[in-house]
């Protein structure tokens, strides 16, 4: 939906027709994204009676990926202006983003719901599991040229400052069921890195939960000792005058962390064979159960700085151009995670039923669900554009059949249009550029 100037965001190199777009603080850009490639509540859940459920243990053993994740994104837009100059568009955008992302494989679930008597005599692997969650903010310029009638790319520097940080850097875990006793021998490597403003700690020689980094909350927003940097790079090639390449690659870059830092690190064995002492299994039980391990295996705690790569995304398009009202599209979609690759594809209709109105409607495969149906709205150009998009609308309907949930929402200040080019308010350059183009060719053919 270029008719958006958000669309920027996902694609550098598209241009806005108009000669000047404001976001104004929160109010322009709000997307929120929720992903479990695991499972739905439905086929996790079964119905005992009107309100009763039970764990449907049959479909995390048969159904549930070898691998799966839980994804957030909520991201939130300070402020954004894009200027037109020519065949140049800029652009400058300040963005709050927190992203999470939870690994975890089938054994783990099953190993939970029905123990570990299932996998007697077995060394269970339990590496693919991770948690990782990163707060930081993001300035970011950007610069888009119309290269020639063909081509369009462009490119966005990222200046970033990590504000809360969490990840699991190291997760070599196996587990060993003993025949007959069911005893527990652990295998362990991990390395956990935080940046957060509570701390672990050791006090008489056992573990502790400290807020060591107290401080305002001012002094956490305007956080700025932990820099980093990212670059985005997209283009849009126009191969004939109604089909339209496009692609991008975002977020290549990285966070150097480097206060209120945690470094927790354990190795070694560890076997457990059932409860501590024959003592009641509470909340200090687990205490205890921590301290026994970190007595019996090799831990360690610094507080050293690190970086934290963020998780890069690369976008690939078509587009055929029925009319200047009508498109149809078709999307790649691939993010690299830090444990597991992520991807989808989504195809899409957009529709320009009137002046400065673009509707979407789309379909989506991603997180390994075919339920995905979305619609977009984007209504008027200058001065103001109210618009939202969403690749599942049936999510807030049927919230125990979805695995995804996805929505961007906003109000823009648009100023400087040009009118006199009348393009049915498509508001894509590029088409605007094919239009004259053909309207060049229908004279040379007159004369």
């Amino acid at each position: 939906m270029h008719f958006v100037p958000q669309s920027n965001f996902l694609n550098p190199a598209v241009q806005q027709e108009c000669r000047l777009f404001i976001g104004l603080p929160v109010i322009s850009s709000v997307h929120v994204n929720v992903a479990n490639s695991g499972f739905t509540l439905n086929q996790l859940l079964e119905k005992q009676s009107e309100t009763s459920y039970v764990i449907d243990a049959d479909f995390v053993a048969n159904k549930l990926a070898g691998r799966n994740y839980l994804t957030t994104e909520i991201h939130t837009t300070i402020l954004a202006i894009g200027v037109r100059y020519n065949q140049y568009y800029f652009t400058f955008t300040i963005n709050e983003k927190d992203n999470s992302f939870i690994a975890y494989p089938r054994n783990l679930v099953s190993l939970a719901l029905d123990g570990n008597t299932q996998f007697e005599g077995e060394r269970l692997s339990l590496n693919s599991t991770g948690v990782f969650f990163n707060h930081y903010r993001e300035y970011a310029l950007g610069v888009s040229k119309q290269v020639n009638n063909a081509t369009t790319v462009g490119v966005r520097a990222k200046l970033l400052f990590g504000k809360l940080n969490i990840e699991t850097q190291k997760m070599d875990v196996s587990l060993f069921t003993a025949e007959n006793t069911f005893d527990l021998l652990f295998d362990i490597d991990t390395r956990i890195n935080a940046s957060l403003p509570y701390s672990l700690e050791i006090v008489d020689d056992s573990y502790e939960l400290a807020d060591r980094y107290d401080a305002p909350v001012m002094d956490y927003i305007m956080n700025r000792r932990n820099p980093g940097i990212a670059l985005d790079a997209g283009f849009i090639y126009r191969y004939t005058d109604n089909i339209v390449f496009s692609g991008s690659v975002l977020d290549l870059g990285c966070i150097y962390y480097r206060s209120n830092l945690t470094n927790y690190s354990l190795r070694g064995d560890y076997l457990y064979d059932g409860p501590l002492n024959n003592s009641i299994i509470d909340e200090g039980y687990y205490d205890a159960l921590w301290d026994s391990l970190n007595v019996s295996m090799d831990d360690e705690l610094t507080y050293d700085s690190y970086y934290h790569f963020l998780d890069p995304r690369l976008l690939l398009g078509a587009t055929f151009v029925v009319n200047p009202k009508i498109s149809v599209n078709a999307l790649s979609y691939n993010r690299y995670n830090k444990m597991k690759f992520q991807s989808g594809v989504m195809l899409s209709a957009l529709i320009r039923p009137v002046k400065n109105l673009e509707t979407s409607l789309s379909w989506s495969y991603m997180n390994r669900s075919a339920l995905n149906l979305g619609i977009g709205i984007a209504y008027g150009k200058s001065p103001l554009q109210l618009y939202i998009v969403t690749d599942n609308v049936l999510a807030p309907l049927f919230p125990m059949s979805t695995k995804n949930l996805n929505i961007r929402f906003g109000l823009n200040i648009i100023v400087g249009c040009r009118r006199k080019e009348n393009i049915d308010g498509c508001g894509c350059y590029w088409i605007r550029e094919a239009e004259k183009k053909r309207a060049r060719k229908e004279r040379l053919l007159h004369k």
